[in-house]
């Protein structure tokens, strides 16, 4: 038996929790540092037009949970409609991309395991100060993942 006494973590959702990366918004939920490293959970928001394009991860399995709206997933050959309350499983090494192809807003949930994606995020991101002024501003911007890509085993395609 563990001896040690484990607590439990509250994460409280703040606007100093998103960030603006790669022409989308992220809040981090989760850690790898709350979580032992063995996951990592992010809210993401998608307007019209924003998303990912065709990449691969070499180090963790992505997943996403569709919250609100419908995001186009697609890899090498085919493309998928996921409406709300679709999950989508990612292993590490397969192609994909996602991409919100409607006139409304996406909000899903985004798990990593393991944790580190979200240390990507955050080191080139920039802190979105104000999230309403930020939505009203936001626009369809052209889908490319960061240029930490190669530190963290993400090949874009």
């Amino acid at each position: 038996m563990n001896s040690k006494i484990q607590k439990i973590e509250l994460t409280y959702p703040t606007e100093e929790n998103f960030i603006a990366s790669a022409g989308n918004l992220y809040r981090t939920i989760a850690t790898g540092t709350q979580t032992k490293e063995r996951f990592s959970l992010l809210l993401s928001i998608l307007e019209p037009g924003q998303g990912g394009p065709l990449h691969t991860h070499t180090f963790e399995q992505e997943s996403f949970y569709i919250l609100k709206g419908r995001l186009t997933v697609f890899d090498a050959e085919q493309r998928f409609s996921a409406p709300s309350g679709t999950f989508v499983f990612c292993p590490e090494g397969a192609k994909r991309g996602f991409r919100n192809e409607t006139k409304e807003r996406v909000e899903m949930l985004i798990f990593y395991t393991p944790a580190g994606i979200e240390k990507m995020i955050e080191m080139d991101g920039t802190p979105v100060q104000c999230l309403e002024n930020y939505l009203s501003q936001s626009d369809s911007t052209e889908l490319a993942c960061p240029a930490l890509n190669q530190q963290f085993g993400i090949e874009e395609l």
